[in-house]
C-alpha cells in the first residue's frame, strides 16, 4: 500500500512530460547538448546579437530616448540665470525661467518676464501698452516668506525712484532704484539686473 503514492507521483510526472511534448528523454538532452555547444564552441552568447544590444536600451512605441530630446529655444520658455548686484555690495543670483516675446496675462500685454521660484525668489516685468496695466516695469525680490526684499519699479518716479528694463536678443538687463522691503520712505539703493534667458 506504501507504494502506491510513489506510483501516482511518477505517473502525473511521465503525464505531464508527455503533455509538454517530453515523451522523448533523447530529444530534450540532445537539444540541450546542442546548445551549450554553441555556446562553449564559439565563445559567446548566441542569444543577443552584439549588433542589435540589450533588450533594455530599445524605447518602446519608437520614443527617443528623453536624455537626447533637445532642449528648449532660450528665451520661449526656457531657462537661464539672472543676477541682482546692488551698489552696496550686496549680490544675488537666481535660476529663472524667461518668457521674452510679447504675451497677454489677465487682460494686459507682457513684453517680457524673468521669474525665478526659488529662495531668494525674483520677478522682471515689463508690462506693455495695451489692456488694463500699461507700460509698468517692475524687479521684486522676495524671501521664503514672500515677504519683499528689495524693489524697484517705473510706479516709483512718483517719489524719486527710477527702472529702466530692455532686452537684447535673449538678455533681460535693468537699472534702477531698489528700495528695501519695498519702504519707498527710505533713500533707495542704485543696482543693476541682468538676466541671461
Amino acid at each position: 500500500m506504501r507504494a502506491l503514492p510513489a506510483i501516482v507521483t511518477t505517473a502525473a510526472f511521465t503525464l505531464a512530460m508527455t503533455a509538454c511534448g517530453g515523451d522523448d528523454d533523447s530529444t530534450t538532452d540532445s537539444a540541450t547538448d546542442s546548445s551549450l555547444e554553441a555556446d562553449v564552441g564559439t565563445g559567446t552568447d548566441t542569444s543577443v546579437d552584439p549588433d542589435v544590444g540589450e533588450p533594455e536600451d530599445e524605447q518602446e512605441d519608437g520614443q527617443e530616448d528623453p536624455g537626447e530630446q533637445p532642449d528648449e529655444a532660450p528665451g520661449d520658455g526656457g531657462s537661464g540665470s539672472a543676477v541682482l548686484t546692488l551698489f552696496t555690495g550686496e549680490q544675488f543670483e537666481f535660476s529663472v525661467l524667461c518668457t521674452l516675446e510679447p504675451q497677454v496675462a489677465a487682460g494686459s500685454e507682457i513684453l517680457f518676464t524673468a521669474t525665478s521660484y526659488d529662495f531668494p525668489g525674483l520677478d522682471i516685468t515689463q508690462f506693455g501698452d495695451e489692456g488694463a496695466v500699461t507700460g509698468i516695469g517692475s524687479v521684486e525680490v522676495w524671501d521664503e516668506d514672500y515677504e519683499t526684499l528689495w524693489s524697484a519699479s517705473t510706479l516709483h518716479e512718483s517719489v524719486g525712484g527710477s527702472l529702466e528694463l530692455s532686452v537684447d536678443g535673449s538678455t533681460i538687463t535693468g537699472t534702477g532704484d531698489f528700495y528695501p522691503a519695498a519702504d519707498l520712505t527710505v533713500d533707495p539703493v542704485p543696482g543693476t539686473v541682468t538676466a541671461n534667458c
